[in-house]
């Protein structure tokens, strides 16, 4: 059991097929895990029958927190939304299509103690096309090339802890580029970051919404504007 405490961010957009099951299986198992947390559904204006969902669940599950949006605003926008509302000691974002179960973190969890921000790695993935890996490979070459990081995984399940995240005072934003830009900045403040195994399972239903080819390019030419930005931003060498 662990000591601390965690907040689960769970940005939702469009998932009624998976849901309600993403929900059940981290309330059924978090227990396992922590004495103390709570789960926080972002609903990011979902025009399906994902808020009528949510708001069972909500009257159902006394752990749940909900947080509606009245449009859509992005992941990154709804990420910070739902950090914004957490009140325990660390937050961990898990996606709302499925793809991860809260056992599959186990290895993570025991991370939390000594540390500020926790990668999961992705292992057992099958699904990828040649195109998804040379992007995927190229990007985080790009990461080493650009602000010298050497992780294995930006993109998947991250744990943060939530003092920390609140002082890098972010911006909303649509994109994904939010996890990347959140490791980068706790690397440059010197914060301690670990990894630790996670798995990945095929999205129970709906539809991806952060492999298309132009949120690819766009996260690609984020990481040069906060490459740019950063080095705006070091003081002058005298």
């Amino acid at each position: 059991m662990n000591h601390t405490s965690l907040s689960i961010v769970i940005p939702v957009y469009n998932e009624q097929e998976s849901i309600a099951i993403v929900i059940r299986n981290i309330t059924d198992a978090l227990p396992t895990y922590f004495e103390d947390f709570e789960v926080i559904a972002v609903n990011d204006g979902s025009t399906d029958a994902t808020s009528q969902i949510l708001a069972e669940l909500g009257e159902e599950i006394p752990s749940l927190v909900l947080v509606n949006c009245k449009k859509n605003m992005g992941f990154g926008s709804a990420m910070l939304q739902g950090l914004n509302v957490a009140s325990k000691e660390f937050a961990a974002y898990v996606p709302g299509d499925g793809q991860f179960l809260i056992s599959d973190m186990r290895h993570c969890f025991e991370l939390l103690e000594h540390n500020d921000l926790i990668l999961g790695y992705r292992g057992g993935r099958s699904d990828y096309t040649l195109s998804r890996i040379v992007m995927s490979y190229g990007y985080l070459t790009l990461l080493t090339l650009l602000f010298g990081l050497r992780y294995m995984d930006v993109g998947w399940v991250h744990i943060w802890r939530v003092a920390k995240f609140r002082e890098l005072k972010l911006k909303p934003s649509r994109g994904i580029f939010v996890l990347t830009e959140v490791v980068v900045l706790f690397e440059c403040n010197g914060w301690k970051i670990a990894e630790g195994p996670s798995y990945y399972h095929p999205r129970i239903g709906g539809e991806a919404k952060n492999v298309k080819i132009r949120v690819a390019i766009d996260t690609f030419i984020q990481a040069i504007k906060l490459f740019f930005r950063l080095r705006r931003k070091r003081p002058e060498k005298r």
